[in-house]
């Protein structure tokens, strides 16, 4: 049966190809091609995204290539040799570790400037050098990166369709490359590397921020669940020194949870009360901007679909908890200017919310349209200054950050300040079973020959998380955990608007 198993993935995979290339031909002009992977997607202000890219990010077309990514997945799963897919499993930190230097040596922006004939390595390497920054400080001896090393690192990513490799030793950018291309010139980066996110969609942030501390705390997972007593110093935690506790004692707040982050980062802090820390002033906003980067989770504006925002009276206000520098809120508050927006989240974010956005959004800033407050999410919600009830809440990302009990007080902590109209809205993963359950509703057919998630199209909801399991003892939920944590807090569960063929969601919930 299993040569059958591969020709109806083979079938799926033709028919969602048909699906697809039906979409790009319902353009109203001439047959429309899908985007090349060798044509790099530019990110040039004078440079509009273009029709057969904005086709193949958009809903329509979400469906059909998640099917075909499902199926390769699944066939290659079928039909390699199980010994090279574990060894690519296991070594798949190599592959982060070449995406990590790949954004921070801004090889795409290098690229970028080279053009379609690529750059040698030999000049890719003193472009590197030439923008790392001058402080001695800042910048020690570069004498580990040489041409020679460099083409190795390159050359994974080549292999891997991540950059393309036009003649010996000369690579280019692509289309997937292009992706972290934060649109600054090499002459921006090298007058202020510091500015490098502000002002970008945040992809290149988030490539650096989970490449960082998210990827070196789940190395520890298994260190964390697996503890080996024989190594535990049993004056500390896990064996965790203990100096850092009372240099920061006076920015801890909230609950703080062991969490594989302490190990790889040998600190008693929880994250959030970590990044807060003296000398980590550039992980705190390289986290700020990474959340904007954030919105690839979902189809493009997909907030302003999360909710009926037309539907709100003039002068609604829309209470943005746990916002950060308002990547969705922002959305909300340009495509309807009748509502308000207050930005809720941690002291340093709120201080850095203003400049981090540059100067595209002042108008809305200076009118007050939107604004940001600081707020403890564990203490009461206090009531506005004009003494306003909220019409929404909306937490997006904010609760897989928390175990349950915690995540459950900082909903019950909104619940007093609710109306009877008040509504709850969730942004996050709502996991699913990778089997047909009658309890949810799979994203195909129980005839389809693909797991009923959608498999490999969908991994990443559960490697985030496990990230969130890593950083802060957080994970994401499925629907019926969802439900059970908002009644358990004093709301229910109304309505879920899932993104196509995908695991993000927004819930809606009223109070009880």
């Amino acid at each position: 049966m299993t040569f059958q198993a591969i020709r109806a993935l083979h079938q799926c995979m033709g028919s969602a190809i048909d699906e697809l290339e039906r979409i790009f031909n319902q353009t109203g002009a001439a047959p429309l091609d899908f985007p090349a992977m060798d044509d790099p997607i530019s990110h040039a202000p004078s440079s509009p995204i273009t029709l057969a890219e904005e086709l193949a990010n958009g809903a329509a077309a979400l469906v059909p290539i998640r099917h075909i990514v499902a199926a390769c997945a699944q066939l290659s799963a079928t039909v390699n040799r199980p010994f090279d897919s574990l060894m690519d499993a296991v070594q798949g930190g190599q592959f982060s570790a070449c995406v990590r230097f790949m954004e921070a040596a801004h090889v795409a922006e290098i690229l970028k400037e080279a053009g379609p004939e690529g750059m040698h390595v030999d000049d890719i390497c003193r472009a590197i050098i030439d923008l790392r920054p001058k402080s001695s400080v800042a910048c020690p001896d570069t004498k580990n990166l040489t041409p020679e090393r460099l083409v190795h690192i390159l050359r994974v990513l080549a292999t891997t369709h991540w950059l393309r490799e036009v003649s010996p030793n000369v690579f280019a950018s692509n289309r997937r490359s292009s992706t972290i291309d934060t649109g600054k010139t090499l002459e921006e980066l090298r007058r202020d590397p510091s500015k490098k996110y502000i002002g970008t969609n945040g992809m290149a942030a988030s490539v650096s921020h989970i490449s960082d501390e998210l990827s070196k705390s789940g190395m520890h997972l298994t260190e964390w669940l697996l503890p080996d007593v024989r190594y535990i110093n049993p004056s500390s935690h896990y064996g965790l020194p203990r100096e850092n506790l009372e240099e920061a004692r006076d920015l801890q707040q909230g609950i703080h949870h062991f969490a594989p982050f302490s190990l790889a980062y040998r600190t008693d802090l929880g994250y959030f009360e970590w990044l807060e820390l003296p000398g980590h002033a550039h992980k705190l906003k390289r986290v700020e901007h990474s959340m904007t980067g954030t919105a690839a989770w979902e189809v493009k504006d997909e907030v302003l679909r999360a909710f009926p925002w037309d539907k709100l009276a003039p002068a609604s206000l829309l209470v943005d908890v746990g916002g950060g520098i308002g990547s969705a809120s922002m959305l909300v508050a340009k495509a309807h200017p009748h509502i308000r927006i207050i930005v809720e989240d941690r002291l340093p974010v709120v201080d850095s919310a203003h400049t981090a956005w540059g100067s595209g959004h002042k108008p809305l800033i200076q009118s007050g349209r939107v604004s940001w407050r600081y707020r403890d999410f564990f203490a009461p919600w206090l009531p506005v200054s004009d003494d306003k009830v909220p019409d929404v809440f909306l937490l997006r990302l904010v609760l897989h950050d928390w175990p349950d009990e915690d995540a459950r007080k900082i909903l019950r902590e909104l619940r007093p300040a609710a109306g009877p109209d008040t509504k709850l809205v969730i942004g996050d993963m709502l996991l699913m079973h990778a089997c047909h359950n009658k309890h949810e509703q799979a994203l195909v057919g129980q005839d389809s020959p693909l797991l009923a998630n959608l498999g490999a199209a969908n991994l990443q909801p559960y490697m985030l998380d496990l990230m969130m399991t890593a950083m802060l003892a957080g994970k994401e939920r499925t629907m019926d955990e969802m439900a059970t944590l908002l009644l358990s807090a004093g709301w229910k569960m109304s309505e879920v608007r899932r993104s196509p063929a995908s695991l993000w969601a927004y819930t809606i919930a009223v109070p009880v």
